[in-house]
């Protein structure tokens, strides 16, 4: 590597400009690429979030990598972050094989490898409880017995900023049209009658700890579907945004906003049942890499278990 470019790159490093790396050897013809320039990149695009890329990369210089051990940890952590448990420790293990006396990076490592087994473990109970999940009745009315009374905390702030105009099918249609995803019918149901806003209630247990709180997480507001409002499925802080500035995993709709200011969201998860669908609720925290959370089965049995801050410090 040129010294001008290490030296630069070294700069954007410790001031975490890992995008900007990125685009700075991405400018270099790859036919000039040293290996030590390839190792910052394929470093860059896992911190970057570019994970697939990442294994791409690395698998195209895998034969210069092989006995480098940085580079076992970075295509290992690139494979955790897609799901590949097994082969993202095979990477580590042999990682730890090629070092010689970096006890730091080893550290690094075994926290690394806790990280997959507790992710495997994740995987398997849900897979448990998905086997035995019971499916919902399609007669039954949405939140059937459901009392809505002093449900939602109307302040000017809420008006403003959340609760918009009495949709109509064609709102609907718009927003499933544009995120791609078929909205559950007791969301839709909910805003007819309250399009969006800040409930009374707005903490829902959760039996995996997560990076807002160990026994629960909290939300901001609902979004609604006008999109005049700040908070709403297409508002100028809506889903999208969230997906595609804030680089949320696209697995869905992101349906409420946290109070830690956009670092955590709570959101319509897809990935098992299809764009059409009845999603589940999950809670993903950005401080964690990006951790999914179960929550709920569906958004009605996620508006039910909504409880009151004051019930969870008891």
């Amino acid at each position: 590597m040129e010294k001008d470019i290490e030296k630069k790159v070294n700069q954007l490093a410790d001031e975490g400009w890992f995008d900007k790396i990125v685009t700075l050897i991405e400018k270099i013809p790859e036919g000039e690429w040293t290996w030590p320039l390839v190792g910052w990149y394929i470093r860059s695009l896992v911190n970057s979030y570019e994970y697939e890329q990442a294994v791409e990369i690395s698998l195209k210089y895998r034969a210069l990598g092989e006995n480098d051990p940085l580079w076992h940890c970075r295509y290992g952590y690139a494979l955790l972050h897609l799901d590949y448990y097994q082969e993202a420790e095979l990477a580590l293990y042999r990682a730890k094989e090629l070092i010689k006396g970096d006890e730091s990076l080893v550290g690094w490592i075994n926290e690394v490898l806790e990280l997959i087994d507790d992710h495997k473990q994740k995987t398997e109970s849900e897979a448990r409880r998905r086997a035995g999940k019971v499916p919902r009745d399609p007669n039954k009315l949405p939140f059937e017995g459901f009392d809505f009374t002093d449900f939602w905390d109307d302040s000017d702030y809420a008006l403003k900023e959340y609760v918009g105009a009495p949709p109509t099918n064609e709102q609907f249609e718009e927003v499933e049209k544009t995120l791609g995803y078929k909205l559950p019918e007791s969301y839709k149901w909910l805003m007819q009658r309250h399009n969006g806003g800040i409930p009374v209630n707005t903490c829902h247990p959760v039996e995996t700890p997560t990076s807002w709180a160990e026994d629960h997480i909290a939300i901001s507001g609902i979004m609604g579907v006008d999109t005049a409002k700040l908070y709403s499925l297409l508002g100028s802080l809506g889903s999208r945004f969230m997906i595609e500035e804030w680089c949320y995993p696209d697995i869905g709709i992101a349906i409420c906003d946290c109070p830690s200011a956009g670092h955590d969201m709570i959101f319509l998860d897809y990935r098992y049942c299809g764009r059409t669908g009845e999603p589940e609720v999950v809670h993903i925290g950005q401080e964690r890499n990006y951790e999914i959370t179960y929550i709920a089965d569906d958004f009605e049995s996620f508006i039910r278990g909504l409880v009151h801050e004051e019930v969870l410090a008891e």
